[in-house]
């Protein structure tokens, strides 16, 4: 699917998240024929992938598709526009085709491309609507910074968290009744009813459905007995059993992402949430460790199939108020669950802290050093950004993970991402009035603080702009089956992820190319003002031509060790001003939603989208390549190990990055072979974690098998590599970034 970015973009779902970066991604491959999903395996492999439901039960997507349009063109001139939403949601859980299959545990839906839902050609015609009748200056202004490259802004709808123990108390009965409870006979708890009902219903369905196919089946399907069983107590109740708080995590998500054009960016902290439940199942002999490792791969298979490029976030770990840990006998048996599986996604976040126990963390980076899907959270350095912000000890501790690797706070603090601001590009712009005789510097000091009130000065605008915006989240797309299980939210009549969590919902401002924007600014006071090998002016035309006629100047530049990331005196000091200048426009600015604006590290595809829109700079890089990304160096540019890698985070303050401070480190194989291979590991973390760094991920590959894997693809089928908050099959990747990753393992050390 393509995004460019034709007019403000509205981001209603999961597949417009990164959306330039998803035009390359490979089609599918052709779907096997619905006759042949005749086993566990194929099924639960392509029920996202295929219409896969029986539609005497209802309608396919794409005849829902115009209903919903039809439904919502006739109701919005009458009614509320949150209701008219919840009335469409209705219609698409009463008319929707749904299945129960014996060869799962999880209902199918034929709303099953996440890429196209009916609810969000609904909500794109409404955005464009608002954009025309409140905004259009501004629509203009994000169009142009984004076809330039100086930023990718837009409406995020995509990083709601949902308050998981709350709502496994309740049940989307007990939901309804909250709702019922606060009903003043406005359309806000209208809405809410409708939609709590519709959902009930919809449950109700699947239960229906399933005893048909039960008696299909003469009764000889346990499976479809205890689903069946199971589906009929979440319609009026509360999730009793590790199962039953499993189906209501999928029934969840479905309803809100793939219904209700809203992203549930966690699946909960998925053992510490569901070790009582299984814990008592076990006592009462409700169930065997055996069929719950069954139940947990078929959960982990309902996000492979739908296979998101960027991943589902869930959450484990975690420390107890006495200080005791929050892994459990569960914990390692979900582990266990997701290494055999070794599925993309979805992806771990997995909280390291003092009380992790070390069996559990050894298995951890051993199953990075074989390409499982994880990021390793620091707890520590999590509770001192928390704390400084604002959040209690308690608060602090029970952080949930969402996004890519971002912490939030578990009381339904939704928030969003607004935008990438890409830093490089005003280093690209201030050479080019150089070029053209409309700026100069008398020092190296002058030409970095001016590149740095550009850069402030975008992020203003940019905060500006989002507040613009962020004002009419709700006139939009209310989040009905969001605001359901906020109780603030529901107290106050007011939208979750609008401005109805009790602390208060923040925006982050992603920031892009720092590595990349720290080497151009060394680059620079090299090249003119210590070296003086030629004039600001001179090296603003010698960018504008793309280094022609200098290849040598090029290489020369690229191959310099005073790069971000080699723990060089100069580069950091200049990240550490780059870094305090943005963190003092931005972090605690009040937002429109009763939160504050906060920096955020990760670049997600920007990385490679604003690379192409950037222009020749004096690192060495040449136009139109990708930057850094994340927190980290720039390809190939890291060349004096990894201890220097980790010891260059030090050099800034992560709690200027309160949304997250992400790392990513490659390893050659044999660094890390054995209990050697461990213990070098653990001490990146701990030396990380002690200077302030939260997130990091590693990379375990040689040049070798990258180069071996490009020919060989049949070779390496389940090979993964991590992008930014995720991992993808190598396969899967486009040639270009697979040279650039083996450019960057070229560069380890041994």
């Amino acid at each position: 699917m393509k995004s460019e970015f034709p007019t403000l973009v509205l981001i209603v779902a999961a597949s417009l998240v990164f959306g330039r970066g998803e035009g390359w991604m490979p089609k599918p491959p052709a779907p096997p024929p619905v006759a042949t999903l005749t086993n566990e395996a194929r099924y639960v492999e392509w029920k996202f992938r295929e219409d896969v439901t029986d539609l005497s039960t209802g309608l396919a997507a794409y005849a829902l598709r115009t209903n919903a349009l039809a439904l919502a063109s006739e109701l919005e001139p009458k009614e509320d526009w949150r209701v008219v939403k919840a009335r469409v949601y209705a219609m698409l859980c009463d008319q929707m085709a749904i299945d129960v299959s014996p060869f799962d545990w999880y209902p199918a839906i034929s709303i099953c491309n996440g890429y196209d839902r009916p609810m969000s050609a609904v909500i794109g015609r409404r955005n464009a609507k608002i954009e025309r009748t409140y905004y259009p200056d501004v629509a203009r202004c994000i169009n142009q910074g984004n076809r330039e490259g100086v930023w990718t802004v837009w409406k995020d709808f995509d990083h709601s968290v949902p308050v998981w123990e709350d709502m496994f108390k309740l049940g989307f009965a007990g939901m309804r009744d909250r709702v019922i409870a606060q009903d003043d006979g406005k359309p806000f708890y209208l809405s809410l009813s409708i939609t709590a009902d519709a959902s009930i219903r919809l449950i109700e369905r699947f239960a229906a459905q399933g005893r048909k196919r039960l008696v299909a089946a003469d009764g000889q399907s346990s499976r479809l007995a205890k689903q069946i069983s199971a589906l009929e107590q979440l319609a009026k109740g509360p999730p009793r059993t590790a199962y039953e708080a499993l189906l209501f995590i999928d029934l969840y998500f479905f309803m809100c992402e793939h219904l209700d054009a809203m992203q549930c960016r966690s699946l909960s902290i998925i053992d510490r949430n569901l070790w009582p439940y299984y814990r008592a199942d076990l006592a009462s002999g409700r169930t065997t460790e055996a069929e719950f490792r069954e139940q947990f791969r078929h959960f982990l298979w309902q996000w492979a199939s739908v296979d998101n490029y960027w991943g589902q976030p869930v959450t484990m770990g975690g420390t107890t108020a006495d200080g005791t840990t929050e892994y459990n006998p569960l914990s390692r048996i979900i582990l266990d669950v997701m290494d055999e599986c070794a599925l993309p996604t979805p992806k771990f976040h997995v909280k390291i802290g003092k009380s992790t126990p070390r069996d559990i963390l050894d298995k951890l980076l051993d199953m990075a050093r074989r390409h499982r899907s994880l990021t390793f959270i620091g707890e520590e350095p999590a509770r001192r950004i928390l704390e400084h912000y604002g959040a209690t000890k308690d608060e602090a501790r029970i952080f949930y993970t969402t996004g890519c690797y971002e912490v939030a706070l578990a009381n339904g603090a939704n928030t969003t991402g607004v935008g990438y601001i890409n830093l490089l590009k005003q280093v690209e712009l201030v050479l080019r009035d150089a070029k053209d005789g409309k700026f100069s510097a008398a020092d190296g000091a002058a030409f970095e603080a001016e590149c740095i009130r550009r850069m402030v000065n975008v992020c203003t605008n940019c905060l500006a702009i989002a507040s613009t915006f962020e004002r009419h989240l709700d006139d939009v797309n209310p989040a009905n089956i969001t605001t359901l299980g906020v109780a603030h939210a529901v107290k106050t009549g007011r939208d979750a992820f609008a401005n109805g969590s009790e602390r208060g919902n923040n925006t982050g401002l992603q920031i892009s190319a720092m590595g990349t924007t720290v080497d151009a600014l060394v680059a620079v006071k090299e090249l003119v003002y210590e070296k003086q090998e030629m004039s600001l002016a001179d090296l603003g035309k010698l960018m504008a031509a793309n280094w022609k006629g200098r290849d040598d100047l090029r290489l020369r530049m690229k191959r310099s060790k005073r790069k971000w990331g080699n723990n060089d005196p100069d580069a950091n000091a200049t990240a550490a001003a780059v870094s305090k200048a943005l963190a003092a426009a931005v972090n605690g600015k009040p937002n429109v939603r009763g939160g504050i604006y906060f920096l955020t590290g990760h670049t997600a595809r920007a990385f490679i989208y604003e690379g192409e829109a950037t222009g020749a700079t004096p690192d060495g890089r040449k136009a139109g390549e990708e930057f850094s990304k994340n927190m980290s160096a720039t390809m190939g540019a890291d060349t004096e190990g990894v201890t220097a890698l980790v010891q260059t985070l030090s050099a800034l303050d992560s709690r200027d990055w309160p949304g997250d401070y992400p790392l990513d480190v490659m390893l050659h194989p044999a660094t890390v072979e054995g209990d050697r291979g461990l213990a070098l590991m653990r001490t990146l973390l701990d030396v990380y974690y002690a200077n302030g760094g939260l997130q990091i991920q590693f990379v375990v590959v040689s040049a070798d098998e990258l180069r071996d894997a490009q020919k060989h693809p049949e070779k390496y089928e389940n090979l993964q590599i991590r992008v930014c908050g995720w991992n993808v099959r190598w396969n899967d990747i486009p040639k270009a970034e697979q040279d650039a990753y083996i450019l960057r393992a070229e560069s380890i050390m041994q």
